[in-house]
This record gives structure tokens, C-alpha cells and sequence, in this order.
């Protein structure tokens, strides 16, 4: 009999793609709140993660061997201009959601992100101290704190930024955007001053996939590319491998965000670097992760698959 995973926002960008990912090995039931989206083989039910007794329900009637958490504001510009929605959904919505996670034996897996750290050091590993400059981190960083703390059985993948097609086709995001532009052969404006990692989102389906086999239990990893670019390096280092004229890209300086609440300076926003160590992940799982320009690799064969009516999903 399959094992069930219960991902709280399906209907996300992260949350679609893991559900399409692990539906053939997985009984897959996901939840949305206003939402809803149609995946072949997930059954999807209206839920509202900030009230926990819907929250409580759904996981004492479904008895889910896993949970995942992929509901939030991802967007640092969001968490900045509604910093009580952010904290509302990516810490306090996740704290009900492990708490009763916990009460029902299952366990829950929080899916971070880089930008809980600082942005200042050339390599992060998991045991340095988080010290977020923006609103996403700090919300991101409490939920953390919570889960190590209150739970016993969890997974944490603190991941860099995750790119690939969204289930949401009235609104795209950046790399949509990206590969619309170009093939269009239209200029496209990327930041040049904040550097991270760069992973195809099918990537991080098919890690979590071995994690859950291994039964990793109660540890954080960090899920990252190899190296780090900026948007404008990666939009340029895309439009090499997939073929379009990377002479489109131009480069302009982004505006980040900041947490001015936690009397940071503007000057503390430039020439950020958040480059994740993955070595505990790949020694764990016996994986070796990709670089970015071998992601895009895998990216360009994934939608060439996709195209010929091949499966998307595979285990890196």
C-alpha cells in the first residue's frame, strides 16, 4: 500500500510541482484555501492553516504518513509589504500545522529558505546562526526555531531559490517570465547585486523523494546548486543552454528588500551572497547535487521530455 502525503498548499508553485512529482510512489492529498488546482491522481480539499482545529481534522481523518508545509508568501517584496500576512502564514499557519502533525505520529517537513542567513559569508552550513535582513527570513527563521524545538519528529530543507513552470498559469513567475521573453526575443532586466543558488523545482521533488525513503528523521539540510549567481547570471547562463540570445538580458541593480525594523542599513542589502553548504545532504543521501549550468541541463531535457509526451518526473 502506498504511503500518504498530505501537503498543506497544493496549489502553490512549490507545493503543485512536489504533488505532480511524487504522485506515482505516493497517495498525494493536498490542501488549498481559495485556490484550487487540477493534478492528475492528487485529491485536493479546502483547508485554512490558520485555524487549527480544520488543521486537526483533516490530519486525524486522513492519517498522512508525511506532511509537507509549502503554504506562505515566498516573495520577499510580499513579506515586506504585508509583514503580518507573511508571519501569519509562513510561521504561525506552520506552527499548527507540525503541532497537529505531531499529535497524529506523522512526521512534518518544513521547506525553508536561504534567506534566513545573512547573505555575507562565502559558504553557509547549517549549524551557523541564522541573521535574516529580511522580513521572509525573519518569518522563516521563527518557524525554525519552533519546529527544532517543539517537534520530534521533522525534516527541514533550507533551500536556495527554486525555479521551473507553475500550475498557476495567470500568473507567472520569474523564470515563465524569463523564458516568455526571450523566446519572444524581448529584452529581460535582471539583478545584478544578490547571488544564491539556482535549482530546478523537480530536483528538490526527487531529493525529498530520497529523503523520505531513507527515514532522515529530525535534522535540517540545506537543498542548493553547487555555486551561486546572480538573476542576471542565471538568465544569461539560461539563455546559453537553452539557446536564446543572451545578449537580451541586461543588467540592472534590484531593489532588496530589508527589514528597516531591525535598524539595518541600505548599504547592508549589496553584493549579498547566499551560498548554501550541501555536503550533510549529499554525504546522507549519497547524492551529488548539481551546479547551476547542469540544473538548466536537466531543466532543457525535462521540457524537451515533456514536449515528446514523456514523463516530467525523475530522480536526480
Amino acid at each position: 500500500m502506498k504511503k500518504t502525503i498530505l501537503i498543506f498548499g497544493v496549489s502553490s508553485f512549490v507545493g503543485a510541482n512536489l504533488a505532480e512529482a511524487l504522485r506515482n510512489e505516493y497517495r498525494i492529498i493536498g490542501t488549498y484555501h481559495t485556490t484550487p488546482v487540477e493534478i492528475p491522481g492528487v485529491s485536493c480539499v479546502p483547508c485554512d492553516v490558520l485555524k487549527r482545529d480544520v488543521v486537526t481534522y483533516l490530519l486525524t481523518l486522513f492519517r498522512p504518513d508525511f506532511t509537507i508545509y509549502s503554504v506562505g508568501l515566498s516573495s520577499l517584496k510580499e513579506c515586506q509589504l504585508y509583514p503580518r500576512l507573511a508571519e501569519s502564514l509562513n510561521t504561525l499557519g506552520a506552527i499548527n500545522c507540525s503541532t497537529a502533525s505531531e499529535r497524529v505520529g506523522c512526521r512534518f517537513i518544513q521547506l525553508s529558505s536561504a534567506f534566513v542567513l545573512g547573505g555575507e559569508k562565502t559558504m553557509y552550513k547549517e549549524g551557523d546562526s541564522p541573521f535574516p535582513l529580511t522580513n521572509l527570513g525573519h518569518t522563516l527563521t521563527s518557524t525554525e526555531f519552533q519546529i527544532q524545538r517543539s517537534n520530534f519528529n521533522y525534516l527541514i530543507l533550507r533551500c536556495s531559490s527554486l525555479y521551473g513552470r507553475s500550475f498557476n498559469h495567470t500568473h507567472l513567475n520569474w523564470f515563465e517570465v524569463l523564458q516568455a521573453a526571450l523566446a519572444r526575443k524581448e529584452p529581460v532586466f535582471a539583478d545584478d547585486t544578490v547571488s544564491y543558488g539556482f535549482l530546478d523545482v523537480q530536483l528538490l521533488a526527487g531529493i525529498l523523494k530520497s529523503a523520505l525513503e531513507s527515514g532522515v528523521v529530525n535534522r535540517l539540510f540545506h537543498v542548493s546548486t553547487k555555486n551561486v549567481m546572480t538573476r542576471f547570471e542565471f538568465a544569461r547562463a539560461y539563455a546559453r543552454v537553452f539557446k536564446k540570445d543572451a545578449g537580451l538580458v541586461q543588467k540592472i541593480t534590484g531593489a532588496f528588500p530589508i527589514d528597516h525594523s531591525r535598524n539595518l542599513k541600505e548599504s547592508d542589502s549589496t553584493n549579498l551572497s547566499y551560498h548554501l553548504d550541501t555536503s550533510n545532504l549529499e554525504s546522507f543521501l549519497n547524492i551529488e547535487l548539481p551546479s547551476i549550468e547542469e540544473s538548466l541541463g536537466y531543466t532543457l531535457k525535462r521540457f524537451q521530455n515533456l514536449s515528446s509526451g514523456k514523463s516530467s518526473s525523475q530522480t536526480p
